[in-house]
């Protein structure tokens, strides 16, 4: 008896031979990534070695050299910042890029996924920096997009709200299923949120870890710390 046909996963993105420069300076060169649909990617490296420039390129706001970067037209973007209008109110920031038609009602769902549904005709000024992030998550998922690009969008939080954030993340990721790409310098974040961890140098993946792994967080977190140059620093005295 055959075994059923089951399709191939479908991807968020596909990139293949990516070279950006500035100048003659290549960031990127022949660079090779593929995130399936529902995937939760992190992309760890030092600064400087081309992690925001990949994000960048994936996300249509920078040209590229050469290659080939198969991606939805408008993926979803957070930033470190998190870019609201001041102007508008929250529902309204929510709403930014939908047709007029039930633009409201959707931000008002949106809002409510992340706990601000009773906020709509608030204020940024009067968010902290966490309710702030997670109402320009609330916006980029409102878009229901294919593609979710995170660059280091809880670096500036304190680290219980950060850990707040990551649970909301992941929840909402569950729910949607976009594939995700999260930039970010924190090891740790990257283990509790990520299916896939990549290492990028000088240009190119460099290394990559799926998790969970035998010896679970605490070897992944040691291999991550070794390839990132900084496992001395961790060690036991």
């Amino acid at each position: 008896m055959t075994a059923p046909f089951q399709s191939a996963p479908k991807a968020a993105v596909v990139v293949q031979g990516l070279v950006r420069a500035y100048g003659s300076r290549k960031v990127i060169e022949g660079l090779d990534l593929r995130i399936e649909q529902g995937e939760f990617v992190a992309l760890l490296g030092e600064s400087g070695c081309g992690k925001t420039t990949l994000l960048r390129a994936l996300a249509g706001l920078d040209a590229i050299q050469s290659g080939h970067i198969s991606a939805p037209k408008r993926p979803a973007v957070v930033f470190q910042e998190h870019r609201l209008l001041p102007w508008e109110p929250l529902w309204a920031n929510v709403a930014l890029g939908l047709p007029p038609e039930g633009a409201r009602r959707r931000a008002e769902a949106a809002l409510t996924e992340v706990g601000l549904g009773t906020r709509l005709d608030d204020w940024p000024r009067n968010l902290s920096g966490g309710q702030a992030q997670r109402v320009a998550l609330a916006r980029a998922l409102v878009q229901e997009p294919e593609l979710l690009l995170l660059d280091e969008p809880f670096a500036a939080l304190d680290a219980l709200t950060r850990i707040r954030m990551h649970g909301l993340v992941k929840e909402l990721v569950a729910r949607h299923r976009p594939g995700v790409l999260l930039v970010t310098h924190d090891v740790d974040e990257a283990i509790a949120l990520a299916d896939r961890i990549l290492v990028m140098r000088d240009g190119a993946i460099a290394a990559e870890h799926c998790a969970p792994r035998t010896g679970g967080p605490a070897a992944t977190r040691a291999d991550l710390l070794a390839e990132l140059g900084v496992a001395a620093l961790h060690e036991p005295a």
